[in-house]
């Protein structure tokens, strides 16, 4: 068949032909190199190298940043991102069992983001790999008016704020329950509230004000609340 055809085709359709095929194939090469050329999307940390941390936790930990960014960040115009910084202080690392931990937060100036990352290794404990980009709290994020998403919270998750509580002073002579106490359930979308006896409706608002303080959406969830007056003996303030 395809024999038929190419003898009933005149001498310029079969150029016309020739010349797309060829212009098909130039067009596929271009787009195969430019794909093959193209940079990598990646996040740079600017001051990795002031680490202990292995180039290939590092490896992770970019791969993982960017993951997130691609997917929870808008506006984001570049795949080459160069200006994360871990933060100055912010650097803290463990040994335990041969396992050495660190933590530090990572500020994005450019995105307004700030991650906490917490990564693990080991030189003895066979292929023992753990590595985490979460948020942290508001008040430890540079942009605080921007949201973070991590691997497992965001900047509305429960256990970043809570469980919080505000006991007496230590100096009080008396033993006296805490003032308040606040937990959570996520899942369950329930916050738990325990304020002591000795002034409830001061220590109701206290905890309603520090709940309010923070970037929990409180709608989302069931508040509830339970006077302690359990082996409690209030002092006078």
């Amino acid at each position: 068949m395809f024999k038929e055809l190419r003898q009933n085709l005149t001498k310029n359709q079969k150029i016309g032909i020739m010349v797309i095929f060829q212009v098909i194939i130039i067009l596929l090469l271009i787009a195969c190199l430019q794909w093959g050329l193209a940079p990598e999307s990646h996040v740079e940390i600017v001051n990795e190298n002031d680490t202990a941390v292995p180039d290939e936790r590092w490896q992770g930990i970019k791969n993982e940043m960017w993951y997130l960014i691609q997917n929870n960040v808008s506006n984001v115009e570049k795949s080459d991102i160069d200006d994360a910084e871990i933060r100055e202080g912010t650097y803290e690392e463990s040994t335990e069992n041969d396992i050495t931990t660190a933590t530090f937060l990572i500020d994005i100036d450019s995105l307004k983001q700030t991650y906490l990352i917490t990564v693990a290794w080991s030189d003895k404990v066979e292929l023992y790999d753990y590595m985490t980009v979460n948020c942290p709290p508001q008040n430890q994020m540079k942009y605080p008016e921007t949201v973070c998403y991590g691997m497992y919270n965001n900047t509305y998750s429960l256990d970043l704020y809570l469980p919080y509580g505000v006991s007496p002073s230590e100096s009080e002579d008396v033993p006296t329950a805490p003032h308040y106490y606040i937990t959570g359930d996520e899942d369950a979308k329930k916050i738990d509230i325990m304020v002591s006896v000795c002034d409830v409706d001061k220590y109701k608002k206290e905890a309603m004000d520090y709940l309010n303080s923070t970037p929990i959406k409180l709608s989302e969830y069931t508040i509830s609340f339970e006077i302690n007056s359990i082996d409690v003996e209030c002092s006078n303030e």
